[in-house]
């Protein structure tokens, strides 16, 4: 009876110790630090210039959704990387008159509801020799945190 009774308690223990070792097993590997995903606020943005309009905007096929997947919002700057190679950085505004005269921008359109690329009082198209279609990535540039 008594050999039964330690044969018991020892299966027990087995168990619990075992049970023991999972648990600790699986908090220590939930617990470790990974390599953060590319989060829906830092991920880029694929477009193309679908248009040259007559003020030499570069008109994308980006509509809204997009940006406020990303969480990206008026005042973000955006750094845009064009299929010649050349980046840019463009402060996402609501008009042309939010930057300066000569400022690189970015804004929808309030009738086509499309994406445009601009500078302020000039032509982008000609300034970077645009041309459509191309492609063209956009990147928000996190603000520098310094102490």
């Amino acid at each position: 009876m008594v050999k039964f009774y330690y044969q018991f308690c020892f299966r027990c223990w087995k168990l619990v110790f075992a049970g023991v070792l999972m648990t600790a097993v699986l908090l220590i590997g939930c617990s470790q630090k990974t390599s953060a995903p590319e989060t829906s606020q830092t991920a880029s943005l694929s477009a193309t210039i679908v248009e040259i309009d007559d003020h030499g905007n570069a008109v994308t096929d980006l509509e809204i959704a997009p940006f406020t997947e990303r969480g990206w919002k008026l005042g973000d700057t955006l750094e845009t990387t064009f299929a010649t190679g050349q980046k840019i950085q463009i402060k996402f505004v609501e008009n042309y008159g939010d930057v300066p005269v000569g400022d690189y921008l970015g804004r929808f359109s309030t009738s086509t509801k499309q994406f445009k690329i601009a500078i302020n009082m000039g032509n982008i198209a000609k300034t970077l020799n645009l041309s459509n279609p191309s492609e063209v990535v956009l990147q928000k540039v996190e603000p520098s945190t310094t102490n």
